[in-house]
């Protein structure tokens, strides 16, 4: 029972909330182009994203203990539940192994049922081998400078993708065009998250974008990224559903929350974390507000 307890902390509810909006994006934005709202296929299809995202939750904090060890406490940090508890990283192991497996097994179950095109398939696949070379070696692409652009494509594609495939059966230019911006707030999501953790991930030798350019740098180029996406978001059919500038007026959060962390002082631990949660906060803010107009069009 004390395992299970340990192992529970791993899943930490608020990234799997934030999953949650992001698949809920993906079929609401399908469900608004015509797409058809099927309740089975819609909870198999967040089966495979929650899989997913727990498999990567424990795969990480295994093949990251060391450096778990060292870090900071912060607002959204690890769970730290395998440092304190050493003797459950076995069956955090073997956890993530399962949640891979069932990932890829409802997914191919979907494409043999004829629910979802062999499409699902490919991009559940990806992003679980992504997950696994996120933090495992020999890849490692959190230390390598390449974390951030995997945090990018799984948060901003893979997972809205394998929503908007679950009602609308098919993966379009559409989704396409949608998941530039949501790329690029994947991207500062990874910074964020980054940016308390910098001396640790320095000492062990990670090689993060955070850690190349040091924070000052990292957090100017948080504002450049979002104001890329809030710009894509007003000049591009990307952020213009019904012809509403409400979705450019909710990208203007994320712009915000960026561009405190220019007038911070990036040498305070406390400020560092301060921002850092904001810009999650502002992140998780326009999902929200986004699934809120999307659900909002299709009930009136």
């Amino acid at each position: 029972m004390d395992s299970l307890r340990v192992l529970a902390r791993v899943m930490r509810p608020h990234i799997v909330a934030g999953g949650f909006l992001g698949y809920l994006l993906g079929a609401l934005l399908a469900l608004n182009l015509g797409g058809g709202f099927n309740p089975v296929h819609f909870a198999l299809g967040y089966a495979v994203v929650l899989a997913g995202d727990l498999s990567t939750h424990f795969s990480n904090d295994y093949f990251d203990v060391e450096i778990d060890r060292d870090s900071p406490p912060k607002a959204f940090g690890r769970s730290n539940a395998l440092v304190a508890h050493p003797g459950t990283r076995p069956a955090a192991l073997s956890t993530a192994i399962f949640f891979s497996a069932a990932a890829l097994t409802v997914a191919a179950f979907m494409v043999v049922m004829g629910v979802s095109p062999p499409t699902l398939l490919w991009v559940a696949a990806s992003a679980v081998a992504l997950g696994w070379m996120y933090s495992s070696p020999p890849a490692r692409l959190n230390a390598r400078g390449l974390g951030e652009a995997t945090i990018a494509v799984g948060t901003g594609f893979a997972v809205p993708a394998v929503g908007y495939v679950a009602a609308a059966g098919v993966l379009d230019d559409t989704l396409l065009l949608v998941s530039v911006p949501l790329m690029l707030y994947g991207f500062v999501l990874s910074l964020s998250l980054e940016l308390p953790d910098m001396e640790v991930d320095r000492s062990h030798g990670k090689k993060t974008i955070v850690v190349m350019l040091g924070r000052r740098r990292a957090a100017l180029l948080a504002v450049l990224v979002t104001a890329v996406a809030s710009m894509i978001f007003t000049v591009s059919p990307a952020g213009r559903v019904d012809g509403s500038w409400l979705v450019p007026l909710f990208s203007l959060a994320p712009l915000a929350a960026a561009l405190s962390g220019v007038t911070a002082s990036l040498d305070d631990p406390e400020d560092v974390d301060r921002v850092s949660a904001r810009i999650i906060v502002a992140l998780f803010l326009f999902l929200l507000a986004l699934d809120g107009y999307l659900l909002y069009n299709l009930l009136v």
